[in-house]
């Protein structure tokens, strides 16, 4: 795989500024080495310090620290008080006027003019390019005096051995869903916390609090992933229950997010706040985790992550961690918007590069996709679809994009005859491949969700006829693959992974689409593969089913697809395969001249049987569809898409 050059655009730009190019890394330097030039460079891959590759020269400090900064609305020697405003602008004046000098004997008093500047709320602008700074600003060293809730909040993490336990089980289990964090350059921030977190001005400084708070987010995310022995050991030895736990900790985390001051802690409380969203996305409050996200991106643009610069003291890896966050916010956005209709976040003209690849990728076996690679591919598909959709609104352009994208992913992802010689190895594989192929189907279907659920009317002339039955086969044919594909994505996530929410939610959306277009086909004349259509959504109940308790969502999902089944005109066969898929969740052939039907999934391990009945529903039979009760997915999915008005007209 190629690596990119190390300032992401020239490979001597950094250099040109100083008069010279590089001629090697600050570490290859260091060692004598002959340097590739490229990030990270070959000898640092090799030693296994990509991290600390470095073409940039570090920059000074600025002048005065954090200790000598006085609030602006405190009084100053000499009497009297000064407004925020007059004293921010003061300071901007001063600066901007005679950069080359000092602010007088008063200029410890008063907030660097960088921090002042975004402290009246530019960003990065022309007026005072002279003295904006878009690094962090030292005022992240500030201690904070904190009040018992705080304080409580950072004593709430668990002790160093049990930490220990939840970082390593997220970072195995978990990290890879999103790939937000770099595990090496992390686990070194984490020990440096360790060591000094008894230390009272480090504890009390806004980076610490929001390292404190990056480590309560993990450990909540990670208590929701978890194996059941490790589950077991950490119940008992903290005396609560996992979820108890996790939820503890996502609460305390809350607590230290709202105390940090607006747009502080650098991109670590953007992590945080990014890992807040996820936690909430995987209890199914998906209207908190939206919002959540929203503040994840603010916190991120605050940095100017969205402008993808490299300016004088940021490291490329520094860089690269920012583009990882911004890649994974972007894609989350982009899949809200399409599939629950959310208003986008991130405006349209994303112009930040991807994160590199070949900072995470096997030193030994570079075949191996780095933990990177499925969130990356992702991007590049919303990316796509985002600005297509932008541009020309063009539906075959679309569906011929995400078709190619899908055929052209990398063979260890590959939709036929993946390449899986690295799972035992890396098993994220697995779960990263899955992850993919829903993703690629579950598009395509909402492509093709507006074209096979209107229903026919006189005004459709035979060329419409003809091409909505086309679409009807296509989807059907997409849709079971994609159940295909969730039954096998259920089987390797279930019991431990079960709350990563397109395990429920990619079965359930797709059996309502199967069952709309059920009920839609009156005359049993378009749908094809009907059978396979029954037991694909007997598959999906059977998955709801499964989950419940382990998830909130299958309570509602499972309640909805019973109402919309008992609506159905099945035939006995189809109603014998729809109950068995939904009974064991695999569909054989029934009844005398039916034909074997294909198994709905794999067998990564068995099935167990559960008791499951179509009249045990009745009570909603008699629900009218327009009143149902869509619980947690009350405001995000679109039941109206499924255009399911008549339907009580029809149906007693």
């Amino acid at each position: 795989m190629r690596r990119t050059d190390y300032d992401g655009n020239s490979a001597n730009a950094a250099k040109r500024r100083r008069g010279r190019t590089a001629t090697a890394c600050i570490e290859c330097q260091r060692r004598k080495k002959k340097c590739d030039r490229q990030w990270p460079c070959n000898h640092c891959q090799d030693r296994r310090i990509a991290r600390l590759c470095d073409f940039g020269v570090k920059l000074a400090q600025p002048r005065g620290t954090s200790s000598t900064i006085t609030p602006p609305n405190q009084s100053r020697p000499g009497g009297g008080t000064t407004s925020t405003a007059t004293t921010l602008t003061t300071t901007i004046t001063a600066a901007a006027t005679n950069t080359s000098s000092t602010l007088g004997d008063d200029s410890t008093l008063l907030p660097d003019a960088s921090s002042a500047v975004h402290a009246l709320g530019y960003v990065n602008s022309d007026m005072f390019t002279s003295v904006m700074s878009s690094q962090q600003s030292t005022d992240d060293e500030r201690t904070l005096e904190l009040p018992p809730p705080v304080l409580q909040a950072t004593r709430t993490l668990p002790p160093r051995p049990y930490t220990d336990i939840l970082v390593q089980n997220f970072f195995d289990k978990v990290n890879y869903h999103y790939g937000i964090l770099h595990q090496p350059s992390f686990m070194a921030t984490y020990t440096t916390w360790w060591s000094r977190r008894l230390e009272r001005r480090y504890s009390r400084s806004i980076s610490a609090i929001a390292m404190a708070c990056l480590l309560l987010r993990i450990c909540a995310n990670s208590a929701q992933f978890l194996s059941s022995d490790t589950k077991s050991q950490l119940e008992s030895d903290l005396g609560d229950s996992a979820d108890s736990i996790s939820n503890l900790y996502h609460a305390a985390a809350d607590v230290l997010s709202d105390f940090l001051p607006a747009g502080s802690g650098g991109l670590v409380n953007a992590q945080q706040l990014f890992l807040g969203a996820t936690w909430l996305k995987a209890e199914a409050e998906f209207a908190k985790a939206w919002h959540e996200l929203a503040s994840c991106v603010r916190q991120a643009q605050e940095i100017c992550i969205h402008l993808d610069d490299l300016p004088d003291g940021m490291t490329v890896f520094e860089r690269d961690l920012r583009r990882r966050l911004w890649c994974a916010a972007y894609t989350w956005d982009k899949f809200m918007a399409v599939t629950f209709h959310r208003p986008p976040i991130i405006q349209a003209g994303n112009s930040v590069q991807l994160p590199s690849q070949s900072l995470d990728s096997s030193p030994t076996n570079p075949e191996i996709p780095s933990a990177t690679a499925a969130k990356t591919l992702e991007n590049q598909l919303a990316r796509h679809l985002a600005e297509t959709e932008r541009s020309s609104n063009s539906y075959a352009d679309m569906m011929t994009f995400t078709e190619d994208w899908m055929m052209s992913l990398p063979p260890a992802f590959r939709i036929d005859k993946s390449d899986t010689r690295w799972d035992m190895e890396c098993p994220r594989l697995a779960f990263q491949r899955l992850q993919l192929h829903s993703v690629g189907y579950m598009t395509q279907l909402l492509l093709l969700r507006p074209k096979v659920v209107s229903k026919v009317d006189a005004t459709f002339d035979e060329e419409l006829r003809v091409e909505r039955s086309r679409s009807i086969h296509h989807a059907v044919d997409v849709s079971l693959k994609a159940m295909a594909v969730s039954k096998e994505f259920f089987d390797l996530c279930f019991p431990q992974e079960a709350k990563y929410f397109m395990v429920s939610f990619c079965p359930f959306d797709n059996a309502a689409l199967l069952c709309s277009l059920l009920l839609h086909d009156t005359g049993r004349a378009n749908v094809p593969r009907r059978l396979e259509v029954a037991a694909a959504i007997g598959t999906a109940l059977h998955i709801a089913h499964r989950l419940r308790g382990l998830t909130k969502m299958p309570d509602v999902t499972s309640s909805i697809l019973t109402l919309l089944v008992s609506h159905l005109n099945l035939q006995p066969t189809e109603k014998e395969m729809l109950n068995e898929a939904a009974r064991t969740g695999e569909a054989h052939a029934v009844g005398a001249g039916s034909r074997q039907i294909e198994h709905l999934g794999t067998d990564r391990q068995p099935t167990n049987s559960i008791d499951f009945d179509l009249s045990d529903a009745s009570i909603a039979v008699g629900d009218e569809f327009q009143e149902i009760d869509l619980g947690i997915l009350d405001g995000l999915w679109d039941w109206q898409s499924l255009q399911l008005d008549f339907v009580g007209d029809n149906i007693g």
